[in-house]
């Protein structure tokens, strides 16, 4: 309290320090200690703003975003931050700090900033009064405290009055001609503004015109002063007259309200200004008005995703999702397929959004079952009616269909190209001349790709004349050439040419036709395509002019075309309002595309049909997914009933067999009728197998599962339990299995399992006598070994005694020292030793390798053996680079690692090419489960072609140099082989060798 009362004092004392809070805290200032932990004062202002009561309620660690905790509390002049009002929600604010020098504490003083359009409605309301005079609004301005009321000439126009009729005026004279039902409205909109829930207040009211009628008023106003006590003072703000366009969303309201799709328009503040009878019954809303509510009140659950989706279209943004899943609030899982969009204003303006909602439960629904029931169905497009003419690439017939042969009378005949037209009786549109070669459809498609909508006329020579509509493309192989060509022949000879042209008003349907979330259509009693959106031609591929020289008729598939008729006979005939159907349009460049459609009828006075409104959604992706799953499970099933060598069987949670192929039938000797929905599979195990693994399982576990809980137990521990195990055949005997049990699932839970099983009898009489062989091998290499010691042994002996007495020799003649005999005789006896040495090395490397392998650091090894031959890199020049990562480590034995190291390092100094900058690099890279380690020099290189068979053979040396022994390679590759790696070489002559070491990574961490 001290605190707060020297602070106060010194704002009072302190003209600058009052002053500043004044200028810079606009919106309020708070007063803090110097470590921002604790608010020492609020002024009213600022606790208005960010909605609290008193100063007791806040808390600073509550106040400020905690990435600009930092940047406010370091801040030396004019910066950006955010505040935390009471509800959570942020406010953008500009800050200035000024230090006070009592009790180290701090004033923030603090102005709300405001985005760019916000701004300008600040200054457009400080000039209101004069800006508005020349216009068709009227200025208001109201003292909410005292009532007193200021309203300008157009103001009392608006309404049919002179100013001076309305005089004097205060708060009453508002409301005596406000419409008495918008009144409870109105005030709770100015209410919502006081409170700060609102930037604004905005409203649309009826008024009483002079004349006595309501005309509709749009009122916008905005608090431009406060009382000393935070309660709003005055109050500034404009009015319109808005009946025009109200009376034009009423001509939307009614086009969506008789919509039969699920479509709502909502406007600027999500308050429901018309949604259709689909949307009622989708959302089960059959009992109230939603008309004027908010739809967050309709749905107080709405997931905030839902409501960035709509301040995104609020902002002009287009969403739209294909499938989106959801519990609805009777709690059942329910599929939409969706689309939100803005609608436009007279004046192109954003006034709401359009939100078209499709329900796609039933196609998921139909989509899972298809996937566990049905199998693929094949159309025989012998049965349509629908003429189909294929040729191959050269131009000769390949298919000629049923309805293709019965409009030319004729069959399939390999007919000269120049003579088809006289020989199939094919003609322009009009019948007057036969069609020249380049005009006929199916090698116009041949030679130049693909026809569309193209009218040519077929004289049979027995027959009526018809017209038919040609589409037609080419096909093409696997590589991409030009297989042939398939035209489609639509017949269109009762095609009613006849329509009424019909005047739609286009401002009427802008919001909600052409920028509709989905297809929509106007279409003739005859059904040409009166109009059409821009969403509809993206779904079917033409463009509108195209369109519109169609009927639906034209590109609706033939097997779909008559239910539709019929539907559309009910509507006209007043046996339903609006029908809907799955169906399929031929799309412009000649697939099928699945729609949702919707249609509804507009009658003239004396209840004639006036036109057609479709609304058209595409389900294509649902429907090829639909194709794809029966195709799946026909395969599965075909795969599951051909496997004759592998049994298979399927079992329900309880163990009971549901399912048993031919493999199973074969294996075991069961026929299916005697084990499906009678026997468990405990019939087939033996008694002792199934006590040893659940003793097993009871070891490692604790738990004790037994019968079918034990198979249970098996699947559910991980995703499949492979083993070994032994059936017993029907007939008593018994076979060795390699089975695999499975569970299956069904959205994550178990509704049974599967188990596939081998016969692996060949395959254990296999493993016996590999067991044996190997066996046999191990004492084989034993008594090598043996014998390699032995004879290590005893030549080393020898061989020493040889050079004790070639010494002794030397000794007793000092003078034959120098004999060339001699000299030769004591070179044998160290090759001799030395070739000993090598033997018994190479014989001891691959003994109890395994047992010493330790994890060691790759590159400290490294640098280890650089460190030991510094003075021979220093004098050779050559440049070293140890590049192997710091933390790679290998399983290694220290001394093979050292010698492997050494031996690598000291080959690249000795075969260093002089005329050049020599170099030795060492890299290394990690796999998953081997470390690859690459040494690199640019020496002399080795010529593979020559030596490549023989590079690690021992003694063999492939450069003239005094040092060469031709065993380092020979023993470092035996050094590697021993713990487990690998090693290659790649080499030119002239530019050095690059060696590749894979050896066995250190898993232990």
């Amino acid at each position: 309290m001290a605190k707060t009362v020297n602070a106060l004092d010194y704002l009072r004392e302190n003209s600058d320090a009052f002053e500043f809070s004044q200028v810079y805290g606009l919106d309020g200032f708070l007063i803090l200690e110097n470590d921002f932990d604790n608010i020492i004062y609020a002024n009213p202002k600022i606790l208005q703003v960010l909605g609290y009561q008193n100063l007791q309620e806040i808390q600073a660690a509550d106040l400020f975003l905690p990435e600009e905790f930092q940047m406010i509390h370091s801040a030396t002049e004019r910066f950006d931050f955010h505040l935390f009002r009471k509800d959570r929600s942020r406010l953008s604010a500009e800050g200035n700090i000024l230090q006070l020098p009592s009790e180290n504490s701090l004033l923030l003083a603090i102005r709300k900033t405001f985005n760019k359009k916000e701004q300008e409605n600040l200054q457009k309301l400080k000039r209101y009064t004069s800006i508005l005079k020349d216009t068709d609004l009227g200025a208001w301005q109201w003292n909410v405290q005292t009532g007193e009321t200021i309203f300008d000439e157009n103001w009392a126009k608006l309404l049919g009055y002179e100013l001076q009729e309305l005089e004097p005026t205060s708060e009453d004279t508002w409301r005596k001609l406000a419409h008495p039902e918008d009144l409870a409205l109105c005030d709770q909109l100015f209410q919502d503004h006081f409170n700060g829930l609102t930037d604004y207040y905005l409203s649309e009211a009826r008024m009483k015109h002079k004349n006595g009628n309501w005309v509709w008023v749009k009122d916008k106003g905005k608090v431009v002063s406060w009382t000393q006590d935070g309660k709003p003072e005055w109050m500034a703000g404009f009015q319109e007259e808005i009946s025009e366009i109200k009376h034009r969303l009423g001509v939307k309201k009614m086009f969506i309200d008789q919509a039969p799709t699920a479509i709502a328009m909502f406007d600027n503040e999500m308050r429901y200004i018309a949604a259709s009878r689909k949307w009622y019954e989708d959302y089960k809303l059959e009992e109230e008005d939603i008309t004027g509510k908010l739809h967050y009140e309709i749905f107080p659950n709405m997931p905030e995703a839902w409501k960035v989706v709509h301040q995104q279209c609020l902002a002009g943004a287009i969403r739209k999702k294909d499938e989106d899943g959801f519990i609805n609030d009777q709690g059942e899982e329910q599929w939409i397929s969706w689309e939100v969009r803005p609608w436009y204003t007279h004046e192109d303006e954003i006034g709401g959004i359009i939100m078209n909602t499709v329900d796609i439960t039933r196609i998921k629904e139909a989509e899972k079952e298809v996937f566990e029931k049905q199998r693929m169905m094949e159309a025989v497009f012998y049965s349509i009616d629908v003429g189909l003419v294929a040729c191959d690439r050269n131009g000769q017939l390949t298919l000629f269909n049923e309805a293709t042969k019965r409009w030319h009378g004729l069959p399939a005949e390999q007919i000269p190209q120049e003579k088809l037209s006289e020989y199939y009786g094919l003609y322009t549109a009009d019948g007057k001349r036969p069609l020249e070669m380049s005009e006929i459809p199916l090698l116009k498609v041949l030679e130049g790709g693909k026809l569309e909508n193209e009218e040519i006329m077929i004289k049979p020579n027995n027959g009526k004349p018809i017209i038919v509509s040609v589409n037609g493309k080419r096909l093409f192989d696997e590589n991409g050439e030009i297989d042939g060509a398939v035209v489609a022949m639509h017949d269109i000879t009762n095609r009613v040419e006849t329509e009424d042209k019909l005047r739609i008003s286009e401002e009427a349907f802008r919001g909600g036709f052409e920028h509709a979330a989905i297809g929509m259509a106007l279409i003739s009693p005859e059904g040409k395509w009166l109009k059409v959106n821009t969403r509809l031609c993206e779904i079917v591929g033409y463009r509108e002019e195209e369109l519109r020289k169609l009927t639906f008729q034209d590109i609706t598939y033939p097997a779909d075309l008559e239910s539709d008729l019929q539907l559309l006979q009910e509507l006209i005939a007043g046996e339903r309002q609006y029908y809907h159907m799955d169906k399929r349009y031929f799309h412009k460049n000649g697939h099928l595309v699945y729609i949702h459609l919707a249609v509804s009828v507009v009658r003239d006075e004396k209840g004639d049909p006036l036109y057609f409104v479709s609304q058209i959604t595409d389900i294509t992706k649902e429907k090829v997914a639909e194709q794809k799953l029966r195709k799946a499970l026909a395969e599965m099933e075909g795969l599951f009933e051909s496997s004759t060598q592998v049994s298979i069987m399927s079992m329900n949670y309880n163990g009971v067999i549901t399912s048993f192929n031919t493999g199973a039938e074969n294996l075991l000797g069961y026929d299916k009728e005697e084990v499906i929905d009678k026997q468990t599979p405990l019939i087939f195990f033996p008694e002792k197998e199934l006590q040893k693994i659940s003793e097993e399982i009871l070891t490692e576990t604790g738990e004790k599962h037994e019968g079918m809980e034990l198979f249970q137990y098996l699947a559910q521990t991980k995703m499949h339990d492979t083993r070994e195990w032994t059936y017993i055949r029907k007939n008593g005997t018994t076979i060795p299995v390699q089975l695999s049990i499975t569970r299956i699932e069904d959205e994550g839970e178990t509704i049974g399992y599967l188990k596939v099983a081998t016969n692996i009898s060949k395959l254990k009489v296999v493993q016996r006598e590999l067991s044996e062989i190997l066996d046999l091998t191990k004492d084989q290499n034993d008594r090598l070994k043996n014998f390699a010691h032995i004879v290590s042994h005893n030549l080393r002996s020898h061989s020493s005694n040889f050079g004790m007495l070639l010494d002794l020799y030397i000794g007793d003649h000092p003078e034959e020292k120098e004999n060339q005999i001699l000299q030769m005789l004591y070179r044998a006896s160290d090759n001799l030793k030395q070739t000993i040495d090598h033997l018994n090395e190479v014989t001891l490397i691959h003994t109890s390798v395994d047992e010493n392998l330790k994890h060691f650091n790759l590159h400290s090894s490294i640098d280890k053996i650089l460190t030991s031959v510094n003075a021979h890199i220093q004098e050779s020049g050559i440049e070293v680079e140890n590049l192997v990562p710091q933390n790679i480590e290998i399983l290694s034995i220290k001394a093979y690692l050292d010698s492997i190291l050494l031996n690598f390092t000291t080959n690249a100094i000795k075969y260093l090419d002089s005329e050049k900058d020599s170099f030795l690099r060492f890299s290394a890279e990690e796999t998953s489960d081997e470390i690859q380690l690459k040494i690199e020099d640019n020496g002399l290189g080795i010529d593979l072609k020559r030596h490549g068979d023989k590079i690690f053979g021992m003694y063999k040396t492939f450069h003239r140099h005094k040092d060469s022994r031709g065993i380092g390679l020979f023993i470092t590759k035996n050094q590697i082989e021993a713990m487990g790696g690998t090693i290659t070489v790649k080499s030119q002559p002239g530019e050095g060798t690059e060696f590749l070491i894979k050896m066995k990574k250190n898993h232990e961490d």
